[in-house]
Parts: C-alpha cells; structure tokens; sequence
C-alpha cells in the first residue's frame, strides 16, 4: 500500500512539473513570427509617424574600447544631410547592448538635428505604436523578448488598444527563463506581469 502511494505521488509531482514547463496560455493569441528577436532587427523595422527630412539609428561603441566605431544601422533620406549637419555625439542612448555599444537616433527636423537617446524620446519619435516589431523594440528595451520555443514566452494579439504579449525575460547565470504578460498600448505604455520561472537549464526541470 505505501509503494502504491509513494507511486502515485511521484507520478503527480512528474504530472505537475510537465504541467508548470507547458501552461496555457489564452485563446486568440499566436506565435510571434521567427526573426524578431535581435535588437537591430527591429531597429531596422522603426516607421515613424512623420516625415523627417532625413533620420539615422546610429551605433556606437563605448569609449573603454581601444578603436571606438561609429555605425549606421538605417538612416532614412539624404546621407548628406548626416554629413553637412553638425550635432555631438551623445554619450548614452535608448538601448545598451554589453558587446555592441549604445543605440540612439538621430533625425533632421526644421534643419535641425535633434536625438533620441531614451525610451520616451523614442517613443515620440515613433508616434503610434500600431506595429508588432515597434511594441517588441519597446519591449526589448525593457529586457523582454520572445522564447520562439514555447507558447508562454513568445505569443502576441493585436487588440484595439495595442497589443498583449507573452514574453520571456533570459537569466545567464544561473541560467533560467521567465514568462511575463505583458501589455503595450498604442502611446508606448508598458505593462509587465510575472509570471514565475519556468525553465531552468542547469537543472532541466521547471521551477515552482
């Protein structure tokens, strides 16, 4: 009889676990589309609102490196425009990555260069947020991004007001994952529900 239990225990605790590493997410939600998930990618895919008479997103590496470089990651309209205005290069922008530098975004406006260089500036610039890859940069930005592995880390709906998202936030050491609900309305509100941990790779078990 106790082995019967002990059985029976450990095939709900095995249930369970499956259970918490595949849990449900909502209807009418679907997977985010593969090739969204690097920050350049979506920098690339910025529209915004207005027109500019020319606009660049602009890479650059910190100033610990030994040969600091310069790099554009689109610009839209006359280069020249870059070349005969003059501006000074800001020390930070509106996304950081550890390996690559700082991102910011320079534009022409009224024969004016002006820049982004934070997430509200961005989010100006942009204007309506009424395109996936828009709400996913906002979310990167925000340190989430999609698991294209499981449904919990990487869905999206468009709704009238925005878009609803399940995403995943990446932990390396020690390395394990976890889902957030996450919503971002048409002016670049953000809202992050955490959802738990539930993956863990060093283990390869799910965490409660």
């Amino acid at each position: 009889m106790q082995n019967r239990w002990l059985k029976l225990k450990y095939y709900t605790l095995i249930l369970a676990l499956f259970t918490s590493c595949n849990p449900d997410i909502e209807q009418g939600f679907e997977k985010i589309p593969a090739g969204l998930n690097l920050a350049e990618d979506l920098f690339r895919k910025i529209r915004p609102d207005k027109k500019y008479q020319y606009w660049a997103c602009i890479r650059q590496d910190f100033e610990s490196k030994i040969h600091p470089e310069t790099e554009i990651i689109i610009g839209h309209g006359n280069i020249s425009h870059l070349m005969n205005n003059k501006f000074d290069q800001p020390k930070s922008g509106f996304y950081f990555d550890l390996f690559r530098g700082y991102f910011y975004i320079v534009y022409l406006e009224n024969d004016s260069m002006k820049l982004v260089t934070n997430k509200a500036q961005l989010i100006r610039f942009i204007g309506k947020i009424d395109g996936l890859e828009e709400a996913l940069l906002l979310a990167k930005i925000t340190n989430l991004e999609a698991d294209y592995s499981r449904d919990i880390g990487g869905s999206y709906q468009k709704t009238k007001k925005g878009f609803e998202l399940y995403l995943s936030r990446f932990h390396k050491c020690p390395v394990k994952t976890e889902a957030f609900r996450v919503s971002i309305d048409i002016l670049g509100n953000v809202k992050a529900k955490n959802l738990g941990f539930y993956y863990n790779v060093d283990s390869n078990i799910c965490l409660d």
